[in-house]
C-alpha cells in the first residue's frame, strides 16, 4: 500500500504542475487522477481490496466529504436554502424520493438480488441510496460557472448538502435490516435514527459555524488575528464541526454543510458596502481550505481509480452497467422534470437541473460503508454499482459537463446572471 500511496502523490504532483494545460483540454482533476488510479490499480489489486475493508478507510473519506461540503456551502448565498425555497423543496421533497423509488423498482430486475425477503429488498434499497443523491466533487466548476444562473447553482448546492440528511438515517436503518435478517424492525426505529441525526446535525453545524464566525469578526476588529490565522481556522471549522456532530450522534456531513452557510452569513453581514468588503476578505480566508479540499479530493479520486481497476478485473455485468447509467440519467432527469412542473422554470432550466446531477464523494462514502457492512456476496454488487455510476459521472460531468450544461441553458442564462448580479 505504501507504493500505491507514493504513486498517488506523484500523480497529484504532476496534475498540480500541468493542471492549467490539462484543463484547456477539459481534463479535470478527478478525470486525471481516476485515470492514474486505474493504471496503478491493476498492479496492486489484492492490496487495494484489503485496504478498502478496514476501519480507517471510512473516516478518512468521510472527513474529506465534510471538508468539501463546507467549501460548497460557502458558495451558497441567500441563507440556509440559498434563497430558493421553492426549488429546494421540490428537489428534496419530490425529485429525490421519486428518484429513490424508481431506482429501487429498476434495481429489482437489474441488480440480480432476489427480492424474496426484507433483507434482500433492503440491500436493493441500499444500492439506490448509494447511487441516486448528487454530489459536485467531480464537477465543482458547476457551482462557480457564471453562465449557469445563480438560482440553479444555489438550489443544486443546497440539494447536494441536505440530501444526506434524508439519506443517512434511512441508510443506517436499512443497513441494520441487511445485517440482522432474523430480527424484526419497525418504522419507529427509523424515526429514532432520523430525528436525533438531523437535530444534532443542525445544532452542531449552526453552533460551531456561528461561534467561529463571531470570533473571527471580533478578532479582526480588535486586531488579534492575521490572515494566515483565519485561513487555518477555516480549515479546522469543518473538521471540528464533523467531530462534534458525530460525538452527539448527529450527521457530520449535514453539520459541516450548515456550518459553512452559517459561517458565511456571520462573516458577510452588514451594510451593502460592508458586505462587499467582507466578501473579498472571505475569499482570502477560504483560499487555504479550498486548496486543502482540492488536495484531499484528488487523493480520493486516485484511490477511487484503483478501486475501478479492481472492479474491471471482475466479470462484465451489463445489467449493473445499465443500472448505473440509468441512475445517472433518466432516474434523475425524469423526477426533476416532474417535480419542476408549475415552478415557473423554463424548459431549458429544468433540463439543466436534471442533467447537473454528478455523483462523487458522497456516493463513494456510502458505497464503502455498505461494502464493508454487508458480509454476503451482495457487497460486490454494491461496489460494482457505485463504481459504474461514479466513473460514468466523472466522464460525463467531469469531461463534458460544462460544455453540455452551457449548451442546455443557452445564452439566455448570461442575461439572467447579469440581472441577478445587478440586484
Amino acid at each position: 500500500m505504501i507504493t500505491v500511496i507514493v504513486c498517488g502523490l506523484v500523480a497529484m504532483l504532476a496534475w498540480s504542475l500541468f493542471s492549467r494545460r490539462l484543463q484547456r483540454w477539459h481534463v479535470t482533476g478527478p478525470v486525471a487522477l481516476v485515470g492514474c488510479g486505474i493504471a496503478v490499480g491493476f498492479f496492486f489489486a489484492d492490496q487495494i481490496m484489503l485496504g478498502l475493508d478496514t476501519d480507517i478507510a471510512e473516516p478518512i473519506v468521510e472527513l474529506i466529504l465534510a471538508v468539501l461540503l463546507f467549501v460548497d456551502a460557502t458558495e451558497v448565498r441567500g441563507g440556509y436554502l440559498g434563497g430558493q425555497h421553492g426549488l429546494v423543496a421540490r428537489l428534496l421533497g419530490i425529485a429525490l424520493p421519486l428518484s429513490l423509488v424508481l431506482a429501487v423498482l429498476v434495481g429489482i430486475p437489474l441488480l440480480g438480488i432476489p427480492v424474496l425477503d426484507a433483507p434482500s429488498l433492503a440491500i436493493t434499497a441500499l444500492v439506490a441510496l448509494v447511487v441516486v443523491p448528487v454530489d459536485f466533487a467531480p464537477a465543482a466548476n458547476f457551482l462557480r460557472d457564471r453562465v449557469i444562473p445563480r438560482r440553479l447553482r444555489n438550489a443544486l448546492a443546497v440539494e447536494s448538502g441536505y440530501a444526506d440528511a434524508i439519506r443517512a438515517p434511512i441508510f443506517a436503518f436499512l443497513l441494520v435490516i441487511a445485517e440482522s435478517p432474523d430480527e424484526s424492525h419497525t418504522l419507529w426505529e427509523l424515526l429514532g435514527h432520523a430525528v436525533p441525526d438531523i437535530v444534532f446535525a443542525v445544532v452542531a453545524g449552526a453552533g460551531v459555524g456561528a461561534l467561529a464566525g463571531v470570533l473571527a469578526r471580533v478578532a479582526l476588529r480588535r486586531g488579534w488575528v492575521q490572515l494566515h490565522g483565519l485561513r487555518i481556522s477555516a480549515v479546522l471549522i469543518p473538521i471540528v464541526t464533523y467531530a462534534v456532530a458525530v460525538g452527539l450522534h448527529g450527521n457530520g456531513f449535514v453539520a459541516a454543510f450548515i456550518a459553512g452557510i452559517t459561517y458565511r452569513l456571520i462573516r458577510a453581514r452588514g451594510t451593502a458596502t460592508e458586505r462587499e468588503r467582507h466578501e473579498v476578505a472571505l475569499r482570502e480566508e477560504l483560499s487555504l481550505i479550498e486548496s486543502v479540499g482540492e488536495l484531499a479530493s484528488l487523493l480520493m479520486w486516485f484511490v477511487f481509480g484503483t478501486v475501478v481497476s479492481v472492479v474491471f478485473l471482475l466479470a462484465v455485468d451489463w445489467s449493473l452497467i445499465l443500472y448505473g447509467l440509468l441512475a445517472l440519467t433518466l432516474l434523475r432527469s425524469i423526477p426533476v422534470q416532474l417535480s419542476m412542473l408549475g415552478s415557473g422554470l423554463h424548459f431549458r432550466e429544468r433540463s439543466a437541473l436534471g442533467f447537473m446531477g454528478p455523483r462523487g464523494t458522497s456516493t463513494i462514502v456510502f458505497g464503502l460503508l455498505a461494502f464493508n457492512a454487508i458480509e454476503t456476496t451482495d457487497a460486490v454488487i454494491v461496489l460494482y454499482a457505485m463504481v459504474v455510476t461514479v466513473l460514468a459521472s466523472v466522464i460525463l460531468h467531469g469531461l463534458f459537463g460544462t460544455l453540455i450544461s452551457r449548451g442546455i441553458v443557452g445564452r439566455r442564462a448570461e442575461a439572467v446572471e447579469a440581472r441577478d448580479d445587478a440586484v
